[in-house]
């Protein structure tokens, strides 16, 4: 059954079924649509004892939040072969008021886990329409962290359309991709193989 309701602590194909044909003014479908009903409807559709909603509670209430931003360094600069690097920024969203307890911020919520696990966040780059993995790298999250990613423009200039994916290893449906787009010029390497070129056919 739906994946991302599926992975909540005693959620079952009938809670998930009931969820998905709940007709009210948005559509059940992810674990942030859980927290946002209100506690009647809820509790009318989980239709759990005390102790079972008080793990769900806990589940959707770790269940990671992350604004993702990036930059590409020297955008305007970029030459077919060069070095490209992007700056990528994860922080974790979280209500003004919540009190949170810092050393508890990344742990996933897992009690079927043989040990304690921390969320782990896959940072990728690359050219989906050629099919090419650039660059990626893995790195844990409190409540910010920043990171860099480097890799190599293609050898043709023109304007390419890069994605940039931010995958949990922990947590279903709270993926993300954004769209990189990336102007290469041509190269110095390229303008001397012209004029090469240029001077041949002169001579």
């Amino acid at each position: 059954f739906s994946p991302p309701l599926g992975q909540i602590p005693h959620f079952t194909k009938d809670i998930v079924n009931r969820c998905e044909a709940y007709e009210g003014e948005e559509p059940i479908e992810s674990v942030f649509d859980i927290l946002s009903l209100d506690d009647e409807v809820r509790n009318d559709l989980l239709r759990l004892p005390d102790h079972k909603m008080a793990d769900v509670a806990v589940f959707c209430n770790n269940y990671p939040n992350i604004d993702v931003s990036f930059e590409v360094h020297d955008a305007d600069d970029v030459t077919a072969g060069d070095a490209v690097q992007i700056s990528v920024q994860l922080e974790r969203e979280m209500d003004e008021d919540e009190m949170v307890d810092e050393a508890s911020l990344g742990k996933v919520s897992a009690p079927l886990f043989p040990k304690e696990k921390n969320e782990g966040w896959w940072i990728i780059i690359g050219d989906t329409k050629r099919n090419v993995l650039l660059s990626l790298k893995r790195v844990s999250l409190q409540q910010k962290q920043k990171l860099k990613l480097q890799f190599m423009a293609p050898d043709e200039a023109g304007d390419y359309e890069l994605t940039l994916f931010c995958m949990s290893d922990s947590y279903l449906g709270c993926d993300q991709e954004y769209s990189v787009p990336l102007s290469v010029a041509v190269g110095d390497s390229d303008d001397d193989d012209d004029d090469d070129s240029s001077h041949s056919d002169d001579e």
